[in-house]
């Protein structure tokens, strides 16, 4: 390559100039016939990041053959009229190439995120937004690490000593984080809610740990946003969940019944036919999960019933539904004790009256 452009050189100026014309033609025409080899290529493979980067190539190589032709044509101004007397070529060549390699990796990582081709292949249990919110943020960060390492490139080429930044920026980044403690805290915190997914807005959470219960409106790098049932708004810092037990409701699979119903100790007798009813309309209730047979046993002697227990699963995990349902339970175990001529107990006390006399 060097040879070539000594030899360009060596003519005289308008043929320097019709030469590197010509040859920048001839590049630009062949890198065009080699996109479009390549572009056919990959329109018969399986993946589409393929045709991101051949399609992400196209206009940094456009730019590079023209940008460098024009350089040229500079610099053999410069060695006839003296123009520029400063004029290096190799290293304003350099600073294009990797200004043009940066600005590729850049369009190739918008290109993939625009495409959204991750979001074609999710699984069942997976949210769309969240992962749509962890990629983003993700590509943003990669953007910024080819960035600063182009930045960097650039200060070492132009000749700034990048040693004192290194080590002024690791001084001042332990003086920031001291400072900003609570802030990076709640950014890490943030990031671990995007890739652990332990929640997403629209689920209903709530911590045993804390006094946090309700639907998450929005995850944000520093807060996350929960609307209470009283219609409250609470705003959580992000660390906070890196401290504490959170429960998703909205992840349930089943909604439990347990109920503890006691008769009267005049109704002992009728418990087992009591017992049996309850189990045998359980057993056929649509509404209860069959795959988790419902439960329902004779529990206890207590101080004024005897109890036994109701232990089953709905179907539904509809709040209202699972109460229509337990509702209708309720009620038909009232109806099975009435119709066995017992009775549910409630708190007495019994006293036996001594009446004999001195």
């Amino acid at each position: 390559m060097n040879a070539l452009i000594n030899k360009i050189f060596e003519t005289d100026l308008s043929t320097q100039i019709a030469l590197i014309l010509l040859i920048a033609l001839s590049l630009l025409f062949v890198k065009n016939k080699i996109i479009l080899l390549f572009s056919g290529i990959t329109n018969k493979t399986g993946t589409e990041f393929d045709d991101i980067v051949i399609k992400s190539l196209q206009k940094p190589s456009t730019y590079l053959i023209v940008l460098t032709s024009i350089i040229l044509i500079i610099e053999s101004l410069n060695n006839v009229y003296s123009l520029l007397p400063n004029f290096q070529t190799h290293k304003i060549i350099y600073i294009l190439i990797v200004i043009l390699i940066s600005w590729t990796l850049i369009r190739i990582i918008d290109s993939y995120y625009i495409n959204k081709s991750f979001l074609r292949n999710l699984a069942d249990n997976d949210d769309p937004v969240l992962i749509e919110q962890t990629y983003e943020i993700s590509l943003r960060i990669l953007k910024i690490i080819i960035i600063i390492i182009a930045a960097l490139t650039l200060m070492q080429e132009l000749g700034l000593s990048i040693s004192g930044l290194l080590a002024f920026g690791g001084v001042g980044g332990l003086v920031v984080g001291l400072a900003a403690k609570d802030l990076l805290s709640n950014f890490f915190g943030g990031l671990m809610i995007y890739f652990d997914r332990p929640f997403k807005v629209g689920e209903f959470i709530k911590s045993p740990d804390r006094n946090i219960e309700g639907i998450v409106e929005s995850i944000g790098w520093r807060l996350t946003v929960v609307r209470t049932f009283s219609k409250n708004v609470l705003y959580i810092p992000n660390s906070a969940f890196a401290n504490i037990i959170v429960e998703n409701a909205t992840r349930m699979t089943n909604r439990r019944i347990n109920e503890i119903i006691g008769l009267r100790y005049d109704d002992l007798s009728k418990i087992p036919l009591i017992v049996a009813g309850v189990r045998d309309y359980l057993s056929s209730l649509p509404g209860i999960d069959q795959s988790n047979p419902p439960i329902v046993y004779f529990k206890s002697f207590s101080a004024s019933s005897c109890d036994f227990f109701i232990y089953a699963f709905t179907n539904t995990k509809d709040w209202r539904e699972f109460l229509m349902i337990k509702e209708q339970i309720l009620f038909k175990v009232a109806d099975i004790i009435d119709t066995n001529n017992a009775a549910i107990a409630f708190p007495t006390t019994t006293i036996d009256w001594d009446n004999k006399k001195d």
